[in-house]
């Protein structure tokens, strides 16, 4: 019902068109249709879209560290109780292992991926289906204030409409990104995204 009723708000916007004064609006609205769309074919591409979204996060949360602190907090991890696959201890190695545990942990509890299925169940009224781009809007804006250089990298690989999927994990960690983070602090973000 609530799918249906953002729906059938967004279509009504669509009368601004018609509106000199709310031009502005009607082309806002049409840009992001047009975005979701993109998302979608990025969707149609590449079936792992979760993982990318993740993977950029991930990126962002280890850039710049160095191979010590990866070490540091691949130990602070283990005691934590998170298991990260042993080898090369660099960014891109602790990034995969990031990744993996929480792809297979959102598919497993909740997941990013039950948000997706409900879109593309059968049965749903058009309107309802609209719904899910406002939705995307929402979550999309809140992602922008919130995390901005997450956001114009989902952003450039044409995923920020998608972001709704992964929002209830991500939007635990919900700070700006900074270099000034410590070891723990980034192992704790690590945990929230896994957990």
């Amino acid at each position: 019902a609530n799918r249906i009723q953002l729906g059938a708000r967004r279509l009504a916007f669509y009368t601004s068109c018609f509106t000199e004064n709310y031009r502005d609006v009607c082309t806002a609205q049409k840009t992001e249709d047009v975005r979701f769309l993109e998302a979608i074919s990025q969707l149609v591409k590449e079936h792992h879209v979760v993982k990318k979204m993740l993977e950029i996060y991930v990126n962002q949360l280890l850039e710049g560290l160095t191979s010590d602190r990866i070490t540091r907090i691949r130990k602070i991890l283990i005691g934590m109780g998170v298991t990260i696959a042993s080898g090369s201890l660099t960014n891109q190695a602790l990034t995969y292992s990031i990744v993996m545990a929480a792809s297979y942990s959102i598919s497993i509890r909740m997941g990013a991926t039950t948000n997706f299925a409900k879109l593309s169940a059968a049965g749903i009224t058009l309107v309802s289906y609209y719904g899910y781009v406002q939705l995307a809007v929402n979550a999309a804006n809140r992602l922008k204030y919130q995390n901005p250089g997450y956001y114009s990298a989902l952003y450039a690989a044409k995923l920020e409409m998608l972001y709704f999927i992964v929002e209830p994990v991500i939007s635990r960690n919900a700070h700006r990104l900074n270099s000034s983070r410590s070891d723990k602090d980034i192992a704790d973000d690590i945990v929230r995204i896994i957990r």
